[in-house]
């Protein structure tokens, strides 16, 4: 193709994948399902545009994509809140994926008539849940908390585990005189120790530099953020340690110490991984020929494995995982339902591609039409779900930092947004009367879609959307204010 025509054409793409996000939205369908259809369309099944059919390229270029989703996810995530849930998450992590792994590989061995050794590799392959899949989908939920960092600790630490199993299963097909369970097991201890320990040694060497260094420009920090999750994959990948335990563990401790532009890198960084998810799963989407989806080879056995994964190697794993641990049965159903499959089983079925063994294509279709239809029940239930098992949480007002002010050295003020739900304390109250502290401004509110200049008599409203000034070091001080006022911070 031209280079001027595959220009207009990833213009194109990129254009309707953020446009059709609205149909996500309004029809309760994961984004991630928008942009695969989006790839297999544009590919040479469909439309013919792109003939594709690099899986090493497509490897590697999902790779990258994770390693910016993991970034990104683990610097959303506040350590003081999922800390508690991390014992049951690893459960999850580990146990629960190797108890999926059998199950389904048990039904792959019945149903699709594999060798055992092709029965597990399958079952490793769709064993984890998927980071990109799971942070895409609870960013629009309001479930209880306890239960969002259970399914994002999970999803960003369970990879260790699915990869491990993959490549011990491949070895044992492609190797097996060298391959050995004991080997196995001290690999799977050496990927997740070290790339632990590399996660938290970059993550504190990025801390210290970002803050200390002056780069001139504040529009270098975003880069400079952004290469130490490069850093700490390759680095954990080159002495063969979980890269993507390393990406995530560095960005969980970044994220919990102090951190210059801490707002604009955030916004970066959530701005790449928008762009990572939709590069990612339109390129897994043009490595699908739709033609050999619809074979009965695979339309069948994929429908009876979902259905296996979905409601039984799921929910077994996640009860048996979760045995020692304080969960209800509600809440034990919603992970059980919130185990999305995405990016990360498709990427693993491209490595029998590449190792070329017997029924690799076979298990990559299988593989791709699984996480399909895994992703389109699962995803397209959650809030229905969660509705029906009570399991949300009643909003209070909403703390975001919308401006944050810079001078020429560290910022020294932001513009923190407060929304004010129904029941709130200062909602019928005049401004003069919350006796706001010195420190902080009321510099405008937001009301029906309109500003609202504010004066001392001004009266608060249910939804309204308070704008307050404070100096950065002060910020800690305003949530405890709200907090006490009856706020969530």
């Amino acid at each position: 193709m031209p280079l001027e025509l595959t220009i207009l054409l990833i213009g194109g793409l990129l254009f309707t994948a953020v446009w059709t996000t609205r149909l996500s939205n309004r029809f309760n369908i994961p984004a991630l399902l928008i942009f695969i259809s989006l790839g297999m369309l544009a590919g040479s099944d469909v439309t013919g545009f792109v003939n594709f059919d690099d899986a090493e390229l497509a490897q590697l270029l999902g790779t990258i994509a994770l390693i910016i989703i993991l970034f990104e996810g683990g610097l959303q995530t506040d350590w003081k809140d999922v800390r508690k849930e991390l014992s049951p998450s690893l459960s999850l992590a580990t146990f629960g994926v190797f108890v999926a792994t059998g199950i389904v590989a048990v039904a792959s061995h019945y149903i699709l008539g594999f060798n055992w050794a092709n029965s597990f590799l399958l079952g490793a392959i769709v064993g984890s849940t998927d980071a990109a899949a799971i942070f895409s989908v609870l960013s629009g939920q309001s479930v209880r908390r306890k239960i969002g960092s259970t399914l994002e600790l999970e999803s960003g630490t369970n990879d260790p585990m699915a990869v491990f199993l993959t490549v011990f299963c491949l070895s044992l097909i492609t190797d097996p005189e060298h391959t050995s369970l004991w080997s196995g097991v001290l690999s799977l201890v050496w990927e997740m120790a070290i790339g632990l320990v590399i996660g938290l040694s970059i993550g504190w060497v990025a801390s210290t530099l970002i803050n200390r260094i002056n780069l001139g420009s504040s529009s270098f920090y975003p880069i400079f953020l952004m290469s130490f999750a490069f850093l700490s994959f390759g680095l954990a990948d080159t002495i063969h340690a979980s890269g993507f335990l390393a990406v995530y563990v560095t960005a969980i401790y970044i994220s919990n110490h102090e951190l210059i532009y801490r707002q604009t890198l955030i916004r970066f960084t959530l701005s790449m991984a928008h762009l990572a998810q939709i590069g990612m799963f339109i390129v897994l989407g043009l490595l699908v020929f739709p033609q050999q989806l619809i074979s009965p080879d695979v339309i069948l056995p994929s429908i009876a494995l979902a259905l296996i994964l979905i409601f039984v190697a799921r929910p077994v794993s996640v009860w048996l995982s979760l045995l020692p641990f304080d969960y209800d049965w509600r809440e034990k159903t919603f992970i059980s339902i919130a185990g999305l499959k995405g990016a990360v089983p498709i990427i693993l079925a491209t490595y029998p591609l590449v190792a070329d063994i017997e029924n690799a294509n076979t298990i990559f279709n299988i593989v791709f039409f699984t996480v399909l239809l895994s992703t389109l029940i699962q995803g397209s239930a959650l809030t229905w779900v969660a509705e029906r098992l009570d399991l949300n949480e009643k909003k209070t007002s909403v703390f975001n930092t919308v401006i944050e002010f810079m001078s020429i050295g560290k910022p020294n003020a932001e513009i923190i947004e407060v929304k004010l739900p129904a029941h709130h304390p200062f909602i019928g109250k005049t401004i003069a009367d919350v006796s706001l502290p010195d420190e902080f401004l009321v510099t405008a509110i937001i009301r029906n879609e309109k500003i609202v200049t504010p004066r001392g008599d001004t009266v608060f409203a249910e939804n309204d959307q308070l704008l307050l000034l404070t100096p950065k070091h002060c910020v800690k001080k305003l949530k405890q204010f709200l907090t006490k006022s009856g706020a969530s911070t």
